[in-house]
């Protein structure tokens, strides 16, 4: 045993003392160093899981924690500390069977464990196999078929989560993911892409939850960085008008949804007002934008 874990026991054995519920060690009489050293390493464990169980408050009930405990228990006693070939397997299988459900959640299939195992037996067995490289080129291509039927789903689930709202609110379809309620058409010429727009925006969500995002816009329409649901809203509007849309976040702002706490599907209305605009064929400060 190293010196430095030898004092460190005395402290942590000391920080232990404060929990109101008696330890484990409370029934060893006095504890060895082997027992103190696998208990304040327990009490580590525990603290991960209630540590992620801060952002997930479920795990905190009482079931889940028994859950939790049932699976240590489980893996504790699967483990045959005499062959290291067998925990390593061990280890593997219970790796890729945490993988398959993580993937079964997320695509909302059902992958079949007997099939997994049969295809690791046959690769160990087998002197015929495709190139590392092959493999992996096929592997990526089925989960990029994956990733595409689970995105075609989540538009379509999001389509008709933004036409039940807009048919609530009354709204006219403008696009699939874009309705309106004109209240101001505004004066002179449409918008066009190019233009540069003094706008007042205001986002909320379907909840009535404000983004308590920036208002106050000045921009170019049509710009590289500019939504196509955006420059949609702003080629359809004049100078002086406003009107009030129903969009998704996905559409609004794609990738960054999830950085504003926001799921790709939510439903999110939008004022907007156009202050100003300055039309480059008169100001002559700007060329249209080629999009």
């Amino acid at each position: 045993m190293k010196k430095w874990l030898l004092g460190l026991i005395p402290v942590m054995m000391a920080v232990g003392c404060g929990r109101q519920q008696p330890s484990p060690l409370g029934n060893l009489g006095k504890p060895s160093i082997s027992d103190s050293l696998i208990y304040y390493y327990g009490l580590i464990q525990g603290e991960e899981y209630l540590q992620a169980a801060r952002t997930d408050t479920a795990m905190l009930s009482s079931r889940e924690r028994e859950r939790f405990l049932k699976g240590l228990k489980d893996g504790l006693n699967a483990v045959a500390e005499v062959n290291d070939t067998y925990n390593r397997g061990l280890e593997t299988g219970v790796a890729l069977a945490l993988n398959l459900y993580e993937y079964n959640r997320l695509y909302g299939i059902d992958l079949n464990r007997d099939l997994l195992y049969q295809s690791v037996a046959f690769a160990l067995q087998s002197d015929t196999l495709p190139s590392d490289a092959e493999t992996m080129r096929l592997f990526r291509e089925v989960v990029a078929k994956l990733d595409f039927q689970k995105r075609a789903e989540m538009i379509a689930n999001m389509h008709l989560s933004l036409q039940a709202e807009a048919k609530r609110l009354k709204m006219k379809k403008i696009s699939n993911d874009l309705y309106v309620t004109d209240a101001n058409h505004g004066e002179g010429d449409s918008i066009r892409r190019g233009d540069l727009v003094f706008a007042t925006l205001n986002y909320i969500l379907e909840n009535g939850q404000n983004l308590e995002m920036p208002s106050s816009q000045q921009l170019v329409v049509g710009n590289p960085t500019m939504p196509a649901v955006m420059t949609r809203v702003y080629t359809r509007m004049k100078k002086g008008g406003s009107a009030q849309y129903a969009t998704t976040a996905e559409a609004l702002f794609g990738q960054h949804s999830f950085q504003l706490g926001l799921r790709g599907d939510e439903v999110v209305l939008m004022s907007v007002e156009i202050n100003n605009v300055e039309n480059p064929d008169t100001t002559g400060k700007r060329k249209d934008i080629a999009i």
